[in-house]
């Protein structure tokens, strides 16, 4: 049979282009190219010099700086024509005894003493202070006078003086800090430098080391605290650090107020499995390895100086065993020596709404859609026909609704969705001599989500202290305490699992205690359950309450011994406490019931309130010992470390469950029982769990940094690691790593070349590791059960859980990475690295024989291979006197292949209805590919494989458990993703737009799957209003559909919605507009009136706008976990990713 039917998704040519980017950076190094090399026309004829000098500011936007009573007295001619800047300016030097120095838009007029017969007086000298934005002194900062060329570097405490008349501009610059050009307004002047975002160079830490960032031979990128704060507004940096750097994939998963995001770096190196579901980077923070898998739970955002990304072996192998994945370097604030003592405040306040793109029907549109499924069932089925006289008869006695219902529409998405709001509060001190550094911060976000019920609360203490002893000798202590608390409604269901007719209230106004659910299985005659009034039961504070406290305590000791040779040992406590309380009141009714009504029959014993105790006590104490020489041989300059680092953590849990509770309270004392709703329900043995584990590490590393003439650069580092969770046949890992960079822009062949400010090449080859987690995969487990049978006699008795692998070992990533940093013009930077990592030894669960007492055992046999390519642009466009224009765009690449697996497949981790294959994506996701509908009767259409292997085309689904029709339809994993963020500056004012993209990824629409089936409105539930791009089967003939009939008697063509067809797939391509901000600094004279260093408002908008592939049908397609292939997203289903609009200030004193 041959069908014409029509395709469900267009081609990926509807989503963005790679040549969209590459265009967009051809446009900007064009602009770049062409700026300031701009010819325009200009002529002038018997003029002063100065009406000549006006003439060609208004003709090329420049300013000049001159003393007018020294200009030469003649007049000037100049043939029109069309001249660049520079072609002008030459042209006045040869007819004037004028020179000129030329600072982006501003030209100072140097004059010959004595041309005009005038003897120069003494010229003053002019002093001042250059510090960042928080009043850190900068010292080694040039400050030049435009005009007279006279400079001097700023000493230890950022002061200089020069010697420079009041009114000629100063050009001053640092490493690492936009280049700026202040008017001298007296002969005191304090200079505040703005952070370069656009700059390659400054200092990167590592972690155990720091680096100038020409001597990096890796891939490493730096993020300053102040670019983390200049965008979205989060109490998480992982959310800050998304579109600023390449290689993270960042997503954001949940719209619940405190959500934690995931994140990848250059790809999944590991097979998913039950041993750790961390994907992401391992955390240092201040130097010190962080057990954490979160940032939000480590740092506060406004205790951040900096974050390094490591993301090679050059950088990551030094931490060995736990670096395969990456490394991110966080590095909080610290108060300069002789900084004096500056108070800084930072508040924000902003409101919270909800963004989704999904509207569910309201009862109009949903008894429509009943009636319609009800006269297609009734026309189908024969047996209905001679029953129902009529297809209105059939709907009037099996309706699940009432004449009544018809005129009630009650919003749920109101109830269940409210306005958010969220304000931070913080407090910084940093005060500093030539002995002690402090540095003190306190922080207070609190946070209303726009869930029902849903509150963060986090309250943030640090402490930086830094101790010289003597010449030698230096200390430190760093402290921090994170306390939060979350709090979310429990008894709320789902917003699918309301009915639009249905209301919470009684017939007297009221709220009422419980609500109908009104259904019928398979159109028999309805029937009504009831389900909890979660608005009625706010008043008994049925919620979930998770306490969280984190407390780190570092002290070290730093000991010069000779002027390049050093020593210091650092030692860390770390304690994690974590008590969650889940409280349901008795006198509710999700309480009577323990939140399951449906699994007790009337009459029978209740739970009559639950409680649910669960604690985590977690604590690590590491020190790490290093040696650090560092020496100079003529042209040659030599770095060393060597340090030992050893660590012991233990982990504690238990979990209680309670019934039979005293109402209002949700304490142990309160409980008559032990006991979950589950088993009171089927009757079964209770008791507590609880577990504690111990395990300890101790690892020696190295590290070798060579540098010759400044511009050859090679470095090697060694690190070998012992875990207590490791077989004891391969306990010890070593793990290395190789690198080279040559800084190509110093040799000389290219010192006449003005153009290239760096020209730098770098490459890579070592390896990194990532441990098995907490699993003890290298001993036997055994549980005790009840289920025990021996001579078909059930008996109480132990069972293996889990089979031992004494050859258990390290996961090991080889990693390769070539990459090029060009800097151009001092406007134009771009870095590029292309990387191959390929992750071997990887676990997976493989069938052991049934001799061994267990089915399964976890060994070291996956491979999986990596490669990408990562660019990053940056660019200032515009760089005048009050205006400027900077562009980032990055954009990162990556291709994930299986190369080896265990009997060459691996069940999918979901569904289980696939097999992944060598050479296939890790992520890729198969499925029973759905191609359209037949038009003759609004059939589905599906591919599948006759008996001899021919493709062919049918109505429904077909054989679900013939592997042979299941065809790749996607992968999690994008194609590309990125960031564009674009900041312009006039006078005191900024203004920044961030954008996120993200291309060629598919993922679950379980919208599809669960709230637009036909069945759902029967089953209690609330379906999706259908998308402008869904055309849902109308009647014979119609070609434009791309969705089904809504009823067909074959259960075959209702599996279209099953989570094996690819209608339920979709394609999760989108741009973001993250961001956008709008800010203004007060002026430096209105700073010195109010004796301010820096202040500054600000407004934003987080989430502005989403473009969304046409065919994907969800919240947000944002919603995608990582770490498996078709995980359904919380954001997905219900909650999008919600809009924030701030506004905020920030002081310093």
């Amino acid at each position: 049979m041959t069908f014409n039917y029509a395709r469900l998704r267009a081609p990926l040519s509807t989503a963005v282009k790679w040549q969209f980017p590459l265009l967009v950076l051809l446009m900007l190094m064009t602009c770049m190219l062409s700026y300031g090399q701009q010819r325009k026309s200009i002529g002038f004829r018997d003029v002063t010099m100065s009406a000549a000098f006006k003439k060609i500011e208004s003709t090329y936007q420049v300013k000049f700086f001159y003393d007018a009573a020294t200009l030469p007295i003649r007049r000037i001619t100049l043939a029109t024509k069309a001249r660049s800047i520079r072609e002008v300016l030459a042209e006045l030097e040869d007819a004037s005894s004028l020179k000129f120095r030329v600072s982006g838009n501003m030209i100072g007029v140097v004059m010959p003493y004595n041309q005009t017969g005038v003897t120069k007086a003494v010229v003053p000298t002019i002093r001042g202070r250059v510090t960042d934005r928080k009043g850190q002194p900068l010292p080694g900062t040039t400050v030049r006078d435009i005009i007279t060329g006279k400079g001097t570097v700023t000493d230890a405490n950022g002061m200089f003086a020069v010697n420079a008349e009041e009114g000629h501009p100063l050009l001053i610059s640092s490493i690492g800090y936009r280049q700026k050009t202040q008017v001298i307004s007296g002969t005191e002047n304090h200079i505040a430098m703005e952070e370069d975002a656009t700059s390659l160079g400054g200092v990167v830490v590592m972690g155990y080391t720091s680096k100038q960032a020409a001597e990096l031979t890796g891939a490493v990128q730096k993020v300053s605290g102040d670019q983390l704060r200049s965008s979205v507004s989060s109490s998480n940096i992982l959310s800050m650090l998304k579109a600023k750097t390449t290689g993270m994939y960042i997503v954001e998963p949940s719209a619940d107020a405190g959500a934690r995001g995931q994140v990848l770096l250059r790809g999944e190196s590991s097979l998913p499995s039950g041993t750790s579901a961390y994907f992401g980077p391992l955390i240092v923070i201040d130097g010190v390895i962080s057990n954490s898998q979160n940032l939000q739970d480590v740092v506060n955002p406004a205790d951040v100086e900096s974050v390094t990304i490591l993301k090679d072996a050059a950088s990551t192998a030094i931490y060995g065993s736990r670096a395969a994945q990456g490394v991110i370097v966080v590095t909080t604030k610290r108060a300069a020596a002789n900084s004096g003592v500056h108070v800084t405040l930072d508040t924000r306040y902003g409101v919270i709404k909800q963004n989704r793109a999904i509207r569910m029907m309201n009862t109009t549109e949903n008894i429509a859609l009943m009636d319609k499924v009800m006269q297609r069932r009734w026309e189908e089925t024969p047996s209905l026909r001679q029953q129902f006289p009529t297809a209105a008869d059939f709907i009037q006695q099996r309706r699940i609704y009432t004449d009544e219902d018809k005129s009630k529409n009650f919003d749920w998405e109101k109830a269940m969705f409210d306005d958010g709001n969220f304000s931070d509060i913080s407090l910084g001190l940093n005060s500093g001599n030539d002995k002690t550094m402090v540095y003190a911060g306190i922080d207070w976000y609190k946070e209303k989500g726009i869930n029902v019920g849903n509150t963060f609360d986090r309250r943030n203490l640090r402490l930086n202290l830094v101790q010289n002893f003597s010449k030698k000798v230096s200390g430190g202590l760093n402290t921090s305490a994170i306390i939060d608390k979350t709090i979310s409604r429990n008894g709320v269901p789902a917003l699918y699992m309301t009915q639009p007719f249905v209301t919470p209230y009684n017939a007297d106004g009221t709220l009422a205690d419980s609500i109908p659910v009104r259904q019928s299985n398979n159109f028999g005659v309805p029937y009504t359950t009831w389900s909890q009034n979660f608005l009625a039961e706010k008043k008994f504070n049925n919620t979930a309450i998770i306490d969280n406290q984190h407390f780190t305590g570092t002290i070290w000791l730093n000991y010069r011994v000779l002027p390049w040779l050093s020593l210091k040992t650092t030692n860390t406590i770390d304690y994690i406490n974590t008590h969650r309380n889940s409280y349901l009141d008795p006198r509710s009714f999700s309480g009577k019931y323990g939140g399951y009504p449906y699994l007790f029959a009337p009459g029978a014993v209740t739970p009559n309130g639950t409680l649910t105790i669960a604690d985590t006590r977690f604590f690590n104490f590491t020190s790490t010992n290093t040696l650090n020489a560092s020496k100079q041989f003529g042209q040659h300059s030599l770095n060393f470390l060597a340090g030992t680092e050893w660590a012991k953590r233990t982990n504690e849990t238990n979990s209680t469950d309670m019934y039979n509770l005293l109402p209002g309270e949700r304490n142990m004392g309160a409980a008559k029982n032990f006991g979950s709703a589950i088993s009171v329900a089927y009757n079964t043995p209770y008791r507590p769990s609880g577990a504690y584990t111990e395990r300890a590490s101790f690892s020696a590393f190295s590290e070798l940094n060579y540098n010759y003439l400044t511009k050859y650069y090679a470095a090697a580092s060694l690190r070998t690691d012992a875990f207590t969770n490791f077989g004891r046949n391969k306990r010890y890992g070593t793990f290395y790593a190789v690198s080279a960079g040559w800084l190509i822009n110093k040799e000389a062949f290219l010192a006449d070349v003005k153009a290239i400010d760096l020209l730098k090449l770098r490459v890579v080859h070592g390896t990194s590791g990532r441990d098995v987690g907490d699993g003890y995969l290298n001993q036997t487990l055994y549980a005790a059960t009840s289920n025990y049978t021996y001579d078909n006699i059930n008996n109480i008795g132990s069972a293996i859980t889990q089979l031992e692998n004494p050859d258990i070992s390290w996961e090991t990533t080889v990693n390769n990475t070539a990459g090029i940093d060009v800097s151009l013009w001092k406007r134009i930077e771009l870095s590029a690295d292309f990387y191959s990592k390929l992750s071997k030894n990887l676990l997976q669960q493989v069938f052991v024989g049934s001799a061994q007492g267990s089915f399964q055992q976890y060994q070291n046999v996956g491979e999986v291979l990596n490669k990408g390519l990562e660019l990053m642009l940056n660019t200032r466009n515009i760089d005048a006197r009050n205006f400027s224009w900077t562009t980032n765009l990055n954009v990162s690449f990556n291709k994930n292949t299986i190369q080896k697996l265990y009997g060459d497949s691996l069940l999918d981790n979901y569904n289980r209805a696939y097999y992944r294959y060598e050479g296939e994506d890790l992520n890729v996701i198969k499925a029973i590919r759905y191609v359209g509908v037949n038009p003759d009767n609004g059939a589905p259409l599906f591919e599948n494989y006759d008996a001899s292997g021919k493709k062919q085309v049918t109505e429904g689904i077909g054989a679900m458990s013939d592997i042979r029709n299941y065809q790749t339809v996607g992968s999690a994993t994008p194609k590309f993703f990125g960031g564009f963020t674009n900041t312009f500056t006039y006078k005191q004012f900024s203004l920044s737009a961030e954008m996120w993209f993200q291309v060629g990824n598919y993922t679950a629409m379980s919208l599809i799957n669960n709230f637009q089936s036909p069945a759902a409105p029967f089953l209690g539930r609330n379906n999706v209003n259908w998308q402008s791009s869904q055309k849902v089967w109308q009647q014979p003939g119609d070609k434009n559909a791309n969705y089904p009939d809504v009823y067909s008697s074959k259960m075959d063509t209702w599996r279209a919605f099953d989570s094996r067809s690819s209608l339920i797939y979709g394609n999760a391509s989108h741009i973001r507009m993250r961001n956008i901000r709008i800010g203004y600094d007060l002026a430096q004279k209105t700073l010195t009136k109010i004796r301010a260093q820096r202040a500054g408002v600000f407004v934003s908008m987080d989430n502005v706008f989403v473009i969304k592939h046409k065919d994907y049908v969800g919240a947000d397609p944002e919603g995608a976990s990582i770490g498996t292939s078709t995980a359904y997203g919380g954001v997905g289903i219900g909650n999008a990713n919600p809009r924030r609009i701030t506004a905020g200030l920030n002081v310093t004193f």
